[in-house]
């Protein structure tokens, strides 16, 4: 029995599983418990699965008891009643393929940073450059802000939809959208026969619509260059099952966040609806950037609900000190090029911080010419921010198979490598114009 503990090891929270099945199978077999509630029988050692899986723990630990339950019942099956106090060798080959499926994300080459951090900081600036070559574009055509683009856009492709649906869609809350709503209704781009009645475009509004959609359709072909029909489908579907996985979180921590007693983790690729709709979350595949928002929109409103329970700081302000804590101490211009922010508002939070007791500055006078650090409160709530990214992201990951993580990196980067270019563009066009 310890040969075949150690012939599995690995990282404690892998370990601990295997002991737990080892464990409950030894059980079972002497008849200390059933197969009914497994649980109470030789407990696993939560902590540790915890601290590995987060989030994934309770799930992981019904899978493996399945497997254990299942594996005694077809070996006694097979020696016609009995079973081996030793498991067979398949037991241990196949409880590793088990684990390897619960493995956490692993690291990517993206830039030497974890997968993970594709679906935090890298996408938000990935969007913030989309935003930023989109609105100096659009402005060339029609001045509205982006989310009353996004609403037009959502309601030539998809048809009426009452707000919440919109909401749902675009992963923002009611309020913004119904302020949203109100400026497009005073414009007459969108009307409604009811004040519930689902919002549909005016004939000008699809007049608008359409000229916008000339130029959405342009930057997405810029977006999507050298990223084949096939490729495309593939992300579209994986972001789809990571806005279901953003959905829950959200959900899960606005539960907590209004002192609703916490429940267990959805389960992974659980049905998800959208808020008091009882839909689904409608999905527009028209434009690659559309649903990375929308996941981005409800990954950041859990993100903030989380990090502001845990330490008091809004998610910018945890980015920054996560990016503080990460290789401290931290030059000024590198942190600025981390946080794809400009020097005045990365500046205004930094100050924030060290005024807060949080991070510390070294160096010569004036803060471009600073290094900065985590203080020892710092690095504590940098160790909370970092615990919390990892089991938010092992549960947005959690039903993405190992190919389908590379497969997503491989076409994020594809779009990140164009979003520069077109910003790029964009910003030599207004240079132009401003001549």
């Amino acid at each position: 029995m310890h040969q075949d503990r150690d012939a599995v090891a690995g990282p404690d929270w892998r370990s601990s599983l295997i002991e737990r099945a080892l464990d409950l199978r030894s059980a079972i077999l002497t008849g200390q418990c059933g197969t009914d509630d497994p649980m109470p029988c030789a407990p696993p050692a939560m902590e540790t699965i915890v601290a590995g899986l987060g989030p994934m723990a309770a799930e992981a630990i019904q899978i493996v008891e399945a497997y254990v339950i299942g594996s005694v019942s077809s070996e006694r099956q097979a020696s016609g009643g009995g079973a081996p106090d030793s498991p067979p060798s398949e037991f241990a080959l196949r409880l590793n393929i088990i684990l390897n499926g619960l493995e956490p994300a692993k690291a990517s080459g993206t830039a030497g940073r974890p997968a993970t951090s594709v679906i935090q900081s890298e996408l938000w600036q990935l969007l913030f450059k989309v935003r930023e070559s989109a609105e100096m574009a659009y402005a060339r055509e029609l001045d509205l802000i982006e989310l009353d683009r996004r609403i037009l856009f959502l309601l030539h492709n998809l048809g009426p939809l009452v707000p919440a649906g919109i909401s749902a869609a675009v992963g923002v809350d009611k309020a913004q959208v119904s302020r949203s709503v109100k400026r497009l209704l005073e414009i007459r781009l969108v009307e409604r026969e009811q004040l519930r009645s689902p919002l549909s475009l005016t004939r000008k509004g699809q007049e608008h619509a359409v000229r916008l959609l000339r130029l959405a359709d342009l930057r997405n072909r810029e977006l999507t260059f050298d990223i084949g029909d096939a490729e495309l489908a593939r992300f579209f579907n994986v972001i789809e099952k990571l806005l279901e996985q953003s959905v829950l979180l959200y959900e899960q921590e606005r539960s907590l966040s209004q002192g609703q007693e916490p429940s267990n983790f959805p389960r992974p690729g659980a049905a998800v609806e959208s808020e008091g709709s009882g839909d689904r979350i409608v999905m527009d595949r028209s434009r690659i950037i559309s649903p990375l928002m929308t996941l981005s929109s409800y990954f950041s409103r859990s993100g903030s609900l989380t990090f502001k329970r845990l330490t008091g700081l809004s998610s910018f302000e945890a980015w920054v000190l996560n990016e503080i804590g990460l290789a401290p101490p931290i030059d000024w211009h590198v942190l600025v090029d981390r946080i794809d922010r400009d020097h005045s508002q990365a500046g205004r939070t930094v100050n924030a911080l060290i005024e807060r007791g949080l991070v510390e500055r070294e160096g010569g006078p004036g803060r471009r010419h600073g290094r900065f650090s985590p203080t020892e409160e710092g690095a504590r709530l940098f160790n909370v921010i970092q615990d919390a990214s990892r089991q938010r992201s092992a549960f947005l990951l959690g039903p993405l198979s190992e190919t389908e993580r590379d497969e997503f990196l491989a076409t994020f980067d594809k779009i990140r490598r164009n979003a520069v270019i077109q910003l790029e563009r964009e910003r030599a066009y207004e240079e132009l114009g401003h001549r």
